[in-house]
């Protein structure tokens, strides 16, 4: 590329980490417009990478999809094409008038960018001693997915297994620093190229190998799992769907999430069912912060508080014709980012869905647990549904009302909401979705009872089963591995 082609990047990714997409936008299409002969044929991925970037920012999930998939087919180098395509498949979920047959199959494309990588050869030698189980994260710090994994990390049977954690990056907060104690192995992966990552990995002699990143982060786990550094590798936590990995073994799952005999076959790996895939563990803050009761006769209010990257148009909607129904209710949505350019966009969708003056915007903030319990019912997005702040929502005495999809990340709110006993909550159309949303805000009597004792229901329910959730899940473990 041309010298101020390479300068004009740079001012565009300045642009982009200080928050100012819309000036990173402006100058991106003026660079497309102008680009040389030079950088259309060898460079013009980066411009589309940094599309990418700066629709993810707009919370334009269509607009990222193509982006990230134009960048994976002008780009040069695998490595990048492969990251490129994990951004590609991640913004493609959150979009409903996708197929599932059509979403199985670009999935299941990813594996094809792994052709000029040999697995390691199985070593021979015998397992001797305990179980070695290995978690692979882009890292361990505080996140949503933490509240989903912290069980295997932390209530795992010690004398029957050593568990051995490995980061793609550092992670040095404190939910690290106390899984650290309690794990036999941990190991930073910074900066390494995957095969020399993986050769670590095998080294430590892992039976078993967890991934607990899947396309986020760019896939960055995969390009590790590819490798196959154990002798057993199972997707986990962390991704909604097949990775399209075949050194993938095994995707956890249950009956919830994939019924039987439902699409097994847009799965490249074997489904390790539970009887619930997920086990929630609160944080300490959360257990701090006691669910609010409702004042009686207040107007409903009603909330979602998932990425703005999942609130579609068609969800949009559907809020509408809730809310219409509902003259005095107020619905409130906050963000899981605090992107400027995405609230504004965010703020002009509603306008244009008919939405001003009942719809209040918020970017990401600390206070999030606050404001879900000032909330009566959360209103779950689709096809891309929630999962930790929908379990967030339900243990501060907010029922959640989720529109059951057919694929397996438009499924989450089903298993989750299954495992506490809440059947009732889970719609399987959009006419029922926005039906039991009127139905549950109109009956205050029946919100009331909902909302009372939903924390100890949940504490109560398989959702928050540590130990039994580790029991059945350790006797998968030995299964997979032949052991009894």
């Amino acid at each position: 590329m041309l010298e101020w082609e390479a300068a004009e990047l740079k001012r565009i990714r300045q642009y982009l980490d200080a928050g100012q997409t819309e000036e990173a936008f402006c100058l991106l299409k003026q660079l497309k417009e102008n680009a040389s002969e030079e950088l259309q044929k060898n460079d013009m991925w980066q411009v589309h990478e940094l599309f990418g970037a700066c629709f993810h920012d707009f919370g334009d999930a269509e607009g990222a999809a193509q982006a990230y998939l134009q960048a994976a087919q002008s780009d040069r180098f695998l490595r990048s094409q492969r990251q490129h395509f994990s951004g590609y498949l991640f913004a493609l979920h959150y979009l409903p008038q996708i197929p599932d047959e059509e979403m199985a199959r670009q999935n299941l494309a990813y594996g094809s960018l792994y052709h000029d990588v040999m697995p390691f050869p199985l070593r021979g030698e015998g397992r001797q001693g305990k179980i070695r189980v290995g978690y692979l994260a882009p890292s361990f710090s505080e996140q949503a997915a933490a509240r989903f994994y912290e069980v295997m990390l932390m209530e795992y049977d010690r004398d029957a297994f050593e568990v051995f954690c490995y980061s793609m990056e550092p992670s040095e907060d404190a939910f690290a620093e106390a899984v650290r104690k309690q794990v036999g192995g941990w190991r930073v992966l910074p900066e390494l190229e995957p095969e020399k990552a993986a050769r670590i990995i095998q080294q430590d002699g892992i039976d078993i190998l967890v991934d607990l990143g899947g396309h986020s982060e760019g896939g960055m786990t995969l390009a590790v799992m590819a490798y196959h550094p154990a002798k057993v590798q199972v997707s986990g936590i962390g991704w909604l769907d097949t990775t399209g990995l075949p050194a993938m073994d095994y995707l956890l799952a249950d009956g919830h999430l994939v019924p039987e005999g439902c699409h097994e076959e847009y799965f490249s790996e074997r489904l390790l069912r539970l009887a619930y895939a997920f086990c929630w563990h609160p944080t300490e803050e959360m257990r701090r912060i006691s669910p609010q009761p409702r004042k009686k006769g207040s107007p409903v209010r009603l909330g979602c508080f998932n990425n703005f990257m999942k609130v579609t148009d068609d969800m949009l909607r559907l809020w509408r014709s809730i809310l219409e129904q509902l003259p005095e209710a107020v619905l409130v949505l906050q963000d899981a980012s605090r992107h400027p350019a995405r609230q504004r966009e965010m703020k002009r969708r509603i306008g244009e869905a008919g939405l001003a003056g009942r719809v209040e915007v918020f970017p990401a903030s600390m206070d999030y647990l606050e404001r879900i319990g000032k909330t009566d019912i959360v209103l779950d997005t689709y096809p891309y549904t929630g999962g930790g702040m929908t379990a967030a929502s339900l243990y501060m005495g907010t029922p959640v009302i989720s529109l059951a999809g057919t694929r397996y990340g438009s499924r989450f709110g089903v298993s989750l909401l299954q495992s506490i006993g809440l059947q009732q909550c889970i719609a399987r159309s959009p006419k029922e979705y926005v039906a039991k949303a009127v139905e549950l805000a109109r009956n205050e009597g029946r919100l009331t009872e909902m909302q009372n004792g939903l924390r100890e229901r949940m504490e109560d329910s398989p959702l928050m089963d540590g130990k039994g959730y580790m029991r059945e899940l350790e006797q998968a473990y030995r299964r997979i591995l032949g052991v009894h």
